[in-house]
């Protein structure tokens, strides 16, 4: 163990000493000569009784032990180096630091393009194959085509104009992809590879509902008042960041990279809140898209459990002679009945309406 701290003291010293010394420099080109100052700094409270030694790397194979070298260069891209040491003899202490720069010496080359999948584009060679942007866009026109990579991505365009077949329906007929199904935010779809989740589209129906709400829509809170374990059914998708808060805006609970999340409900008082608001945010893997959906829960102390806001929790709790006890807003704060306005009735009986009123 001692070893180990030991250790860990000498990585921090070094990270240290290496924070207390800075290596710069500028350059001014006349021509091919290349004119450099060294700039390089190290504070005084590191010390003040040193030795400084300079070593520059041109890049071009030459070096230099200067502290304000010359060099001459032929036409091209340059990446030279200063490496900078700081020695205090006294202390037996010392200070490296190392900073490159790129240089370009000598003309440029003319403009030029070439035609890509992605259109036109200058390789910044010189060489491209059109010496105009206008004749490289009149002459690069790829043509869709396909190739077929069974199990794998199906058919596909590879951009290039060069794909085995001139349709999608003639590749799709020659190319055997087993279908298979895996389910998004806009409900089943068939990946094309033939490595979905689901080998048949109704048993991905059975557990994928549609819509940008999807993974709210079969989120499940478990547990007493004080503590709950929120979940999302749906396994093919991991919840980017879980956020519960109070009405007053107090945070609950943060989870992030995970379908699972642990909310401690109370106040500073040690009271729970029996109304709390859970927010989720995704992305879609098919998609690129990213959703962030919102469930207001509240608390029932007739069955001990959380209700989400928007309909009963069973057929048994629906009383036609039930009262109402509040109203509440999509924020979770007690309101008067109002229009333009979606609005939450709860019931003595447990349950809760989502209404409208225009």
């Amino acid at each position: 163990m001692r070893k180990i701290i030991l250790v860990f003291a000498l990585i921090l010293n070094v990270l240290y000493v290496q924070s207390q010394c800075q290596a710069n420099f500028s350059y001014m080109q006349n021509g091919p000569t290349t004119i450099f100052t060294d700039l390089s700094t190290v504070s005084p409270s590191w010390s003040i009784n040193y030795s400084v030694s300079w070593v520059w790397d041109f890049g071009d194979g030459n070096t230099s032990t200067l502290q304000n070298p010359t060099h001459t260069y032929s036409n091209g891209i340059y990446a030279p180096c200063l490496t900078v040491t700081y020695f205090d003899s006294t202390l037996i202490n010392y200070c490296i630091s190392i900073y490159c720069d790129s240089i370009f010496v000598g003309n440029g080359p003319s403009a030029s393009w070439d035609c890509g999948p992605a259109g036109c584009f200058d390789p910044g060679t010189g060489l491209g194959q059109y010496t105009t942007l206008s004749s490289c866009q009149a002459a690069c026109t790829v043509i869709p085509s396909w190739d077929c990579n069974p199990n794998t991505l199906g058919c596909s365009d590879p951009g290039t104009g060069l794909g085995q077949y001139s349709t999608l329906t003639a590749c799709q007929a020659a190319c055997s992809v087993a279908p298979s199904w895996d389910c998004g935010p806009w409900g089943c779809y068939d990946p094309g590879t033939g490595l979905g989740q689901y080998s048949t589209i109704s048993s991905c129906q059975s557990v994928c509902s549609t819509g940008s709400g999807v993974l709210c829509d079969s989120m499940t809170a478990i547990g007493s008042q004080s503590q709950i374990t929120m979940q999302v059914n749906n396994i093919n998708t991991i919840i980017d960041y879980w956020i519960t808060t109070a009405p007053d805006g107090t945070i609950l609970g943060e989870d992030s990279m995970w379908n699972m999340h642990n909310v401690f409900n109370s106040n500073l008082s040690g009271i729970p809140y029996d109304t709390i608001t859970t927010c989720i945010t995704y992305v879609d893997s098919m998609f690129g898209s990213a959703y962030t959906c919102c469930v207001i829960w509240i608390w029932n102390p007739v069955s001990g459990t959380w209700a989400k806001m928007g309909g009963a929790t069973s057929v048994d709790e629906i009383n036609y002679e039930r009262k109402l006890v509040r109203i509440l807003d999509i924020l979770g704060r007690e309101t008067n009945s109002k229009k333009d306005a979606i609005l939450f009735y709860l019931y003595d009986d447990g349950t809760i309406e989502k209404k409208y009123l225009e």
